[in-house]
C-alpha cells in the first residue's frame, strides 16, 4: 500500500511540476502590441415594412492575448457618430461620421468583454466581443 502511495504522490508532484512549467512558459512570453482595425458599416433595411438602419462592426469580435497592448483603429463608415465601448477597460470612444479614431488598451486580462455602441440601442448596433485568451 505504501508503494502505491509513493508512486501516486510522485505522479501528483510530476503533474504539479509540469503545470508550473507550462504556466511559466505561458507567462514568460513578452507582451506584444496587437493592432486591429474595425470598420463600422452602415446599412439600411426594412423590418416588417418599416424602414430602419443598422450598424455592424466588422470584424464583430476582436481576439488578443493576456498582457498584450491592443490598439484598435475604428473606421466609421456611417453618416452618424458611432460609439465604441468596452466597460471593463473604461473605453467610451465616439467616432464622428466618416472619420477614424483610435483606442489603446494595455495589460489585457484574460476574459470575454462586450464591445458595444453606447450612443444607440442594441437593436440598431450589433454587440461584439473582445476575447482575451492565451
Amino acid at each position: 500500500m505504501s508503494g502505491f502511495m509513493t508512486v501516486r504522490s510522485w505522479g501528483v508532484v510530476g503533474c504539479a511540476a509540469l503545470c508550473l512549467v507550462g504556466t511559466s512558459l505561458a507567462t514568460s512570453r513578452a507582451a506584444e502590441t496587437e493592432r486591429q482595425t474595425v470598420r463600422m458599416v452602415f446599412t439600411k433595411a426594412t423590418v416588417a415594412g418599416i424602414p430602419t438602419i443598422a450598424v455592424t462592426n466588422l470584424p464583430t469580435d476582436i481576439i488578443a492575448r493576456p498582457g498584450d497592448t491592443l490598439i484598435v483603429t475604428i473606421v466609421n463608415q456611417s453618416p452618424l457618430a458611432e460609439g465604441f465601448s468596452i466597460d471593463a477597460y473604461n473605453v467610451r470612444a465616439v467616432v464622428q461620421p466618416r472619420a477614424t479614431g483610435t483606442v489603446r488598451l494595455t495589460a489585457l486580462r484574460s476574459g470575454s468583454y462586450p464591445i458595444y455602441c453606447q450612443l444607440h440601442p442594441y437593436s440598431v448596433h450589433r454587440v461584439g466581443t473582445l476575447l482575451v485568451a492565451p
